[in-house]
């Protein structure tokens, strides 16, 4: 699957030619802390996720955030459905989002967090936007590595007026199977990533 997880159209709903950057931003919340904002194009994603993922102390959580639930619709406005397993590897993580590639990093029914031992996160957002907290120089590391600068100016889909989502009917299957493999478990809803 090559669509991405959003892309940014026209009021008229028609691909307006915009280019997500590549880049990385540093922002600071009202409270005083950082977070690196992470924009990469649709086929450097998963391998960039992936990289990052790797900076994280082990054991790790994931927390599979269902913005959209395609099977059983709910109106507008209903809180998202969170599903957290903890105590997982890196291997465990990185195998368990490799197999559902096209539900991770091609829909946008949901966002992926990953949380290390020591409180640092990586969350992939439902529009393709990376996140990494805090501003850490083992997150910088591994975006050198990677070959992705600093760049306050980048171009981020976050930035658009109109964006189309994508929901694939054939990552349905891929939804169930993450969650079964991570065997997780419903919570109630955490913080929000924007």
């Amino acid at each position: 699957m090559n669509t991405p997880k959003a892309e940014s159209v026209s009021e008229q709903g028609q691909p307006d030619g915009f280019v997500v950057g590549t880049g990385f931003e540093r922002q600071v919340g009202s409270g005083g802390d950082t977070r690196l904002l992470i924009s990469v194009s649709t086929d450097r994603l998963a391998d960039v996720h992936l990289a990052l993922l790797g900076a994280l102390e082990a054991p790790l959580t994931l927390l599979y955030r269902r913005k959209v639930n395609r099977t059983a619709p709910r109106e507008n406005g209903a809180p998202p459905e969170d599903f957290l397993a903890p105590d997982l590897s890196l291997d465990e993580v990185r195998a368990a989002l490799s197999e559902a590639s096209d539900l991770v990093w091609h829909d946008a029914r949901c966002e992926v967090w990953v949380r290390g031992m020591m409180g640092e996160q990586i969350i992939l957002d439902q529009d393709g936007v990376l996140y990494a907290y805090p501003d850490d120089h083992s997150f910088r590391d591994v975006l050198a590595e990677v070959g992705i600068d600093e760049d306050p100016e980048v171009q981020v889909l976050l930035d658009r007026d109109y964006v189309k989502h994508w929901f694939h009917a054939s990552c349905d299957a891929q939804e169930e199977a993450l969650l079964r493999r991570v065997m997780a478990v419903p919570v109630a809803p955490q913080g929000d990533a924007g």
